[in-house]
């Protein structure tokens, strides 16, 4: 693979990064091929520690959520619920359950005050209500949970409600903290957050800090959990990630060659995309999209003439390795180390190709992924180099 990489024009990789740019590690010199970033606001992230920090404005997000370093780009959202880490304000209703505080370590790393619950009863449990109802969105609800005392795990219940009922998901915790998440299937009529522990024993006690509950741009989406957002007295937004005006015209291949990302989607909802375009434009291009939870599309499109190779994987919210190889009468998509899809469509572009964007070519449907990687040649490589590759 490192043979490989030499032949690149183009290596991105989540190691190198400086105000409003992530950095390729290849090129090492002008011109550069660095992408631009735009980030106005408050985010976070889970530093290689596991530990929520704040990030910068304009700093690109190096996370570990998953484990190992990625580049973070999100779509904007919105923490619907107020006091994300205070449960004693009067805004959460304590429902068959005991609410305690003591002071311990947060998911920050640091000393606070930490809010345990205990089960009462059966029926019963911690609620927020949204700012904003959904009327039809979907939703996502997140919060870190551990359990406070004793031995194993216990069964954690975190979901969403409406005037009626709640809609929840079961999940084991231990002792460290873990984000745990729900996110609903189509769009709800929720207007509160719910937790609870299963039973009602000392053993059933967990603690919890950094309650989330989003809901979706769109009607009828699946629900989406994204990076945390703290809130106080009222909602907060966080905007979306922008990069944009990476690469250059020396750097990408303008008859041939290969375009390769290792990527997880953030979750199942909507289409995101990363391309190759000819001055932030549609209609020259090369581009990955992803949509359905399981759906890779690739696209070459040459002005009038267009080329769409499509496939399926197990699961777009883990990680993929993903090629298109672009030549004229010769077009292939490759995943996880398989040739999935051919075309001998014939093509010519009538622009340079210029630009490496996390979005479709023209600033819309950015992309919400973890991305490894990013990676450009201008050569079309061979089926054994592209089994390596992806591989």
């Amino acid at each position: 693979m490192a043979n490989l990489l030499e032949k690149a024009s183009i290596v991105l990789t989540p190691t190198g990064y400086s105000d409003s740019s992530i950095n390729n590690v290849k090129p090492n010199s002008e011109p550069f091929g660095d992408m631009t970033l735009i980030q106005a606001g408050t985010t976070t992230r889970v530093n290689a520690s596991g530990l929520v920090v704040d990030n910068l404005t304009d700093i690109p997000r190096i996370d570990y959520s998953k484990g190992s370093g990625a580049i973070l780009s999100e779509l904007a959202s919105t923490n619907q619920i107020r006091y994300s880490e205070d449960f004693s304000n009067v805004l959460w209703q304590k429902a068959g359950v005991t609410l305690t505080s003591s002071t311990g370590i947060n998911p920050r790393g640091e000393s606070s005050t930490i809010y345990a619950i205990q089960g009462q009863v059966a029926q019963g449990g911690l609620e927020g209500a949204m700012a904003s109802s959904a009327t039809g969105q979907g939703v996502g609800v997140s919060c870190w949970v551990r359990k406070k005392s004793g031995v194993g795990t216990t069964d954690v219940e975190i979901g969403f409600g409406d005037s009626s009922s709640v809609t929840t998901t079961t999940v084991s915790v231990g002792s460290d903290w873990q984000r745990i998440k729900y996110e609903s299937i189509n769009g709800t009529s929720a207007n509160r957050f719910y937790i609870d522990t299963e039973g009602t024993s000392s053993d059933n006690i967990i603690e919890i800090w950094g309650a989330q509950l989003e809901k979706t741009a769109l009607s009828s989406q699946n629900g989406r959990v994204s990076s945390y957002i703290p809130t106080t007295s009222g909602t907060v937004t966080r905007v979306k990630d922008e990069y944009y005006n990476g690469g250059d015209a020396t750097l990408i291949g303008g008859t041939e060659g290969v375009f390769f990302t290792e990527i997880a989607t953030l979750n199942n909802v909507g289409t995101r995309a990363i391309s190759l375009s000819a001055s932030n434009t549609t209609a020259n291009r090369i581009v990955f999209y992803f949509f359905n939870g399981t759906t890779v599309q690739a696209r070459v499109q040459a002005s009038s003439i267009q080329t769409i190779l499509s496939s399926n994987v197990t699961d777009q919210t883990e990680f993929n390795k993903i090629a298109i190889k672009y030549k004229s009468g010769d077009i292939a998509l490759w995943i996880n180390g398989t040739e999935v899809s051919t075309s001998t469509d014939v093509f010519t572009f009538n622009d340079t190709l210029n630009e490496l964007a996390l979005d479709q070519g023209n600033g819309a449907n950015n992309t919400d992924a973890f991305i490894k990687q990013i990676v450009v040649f201008k050569e079309a490589l061979s089926d054994a180099e592209l089994a390596a590759l992806t591989s």
